[in-house]
């Protein structure tokens, strides 16, 4: 049997990246989506922490957004973790 770390433990880790004051919002951005690579199970709490923050700072970034989002079965069901949005 492979060894195994609790997915409540990987939450907590996931967590304190995206709960982290000190680090600067695109290095955080970055750390959250290379935790959602490392494995199947770290990518749902990744991707939902990415999403707590959204910022549209421009029109190619809102056409992204809606693109590869919005548009997304598989993104979309992230924008409900949505807490802060900047235009």
């Amino acid at each position: 049997m492979s060894p195994c770390i609790p997915p409540e433990i990987t939450d907590n880790i996931i967590s304190a990246v995206a709960l982290d004051d000190y680090t600067a919002a695109k290095l955080k951005s970055h750390t959250l989506a290379m935790c959602a690579l490392v494995c199947r199970a770290w990518l749902p709490k990744s991707r939902a922490q990415l999403f707590e923050d959204i910022c549209v700072p421009d029109e190619r970034t809102y056409d992204l957004l809606v693109e590869r989002v919005v548009r997304s079965e598989t993104m979309s069901p992230y924008l409900a973790f949505v807490n802060r949005l900047y235009l």
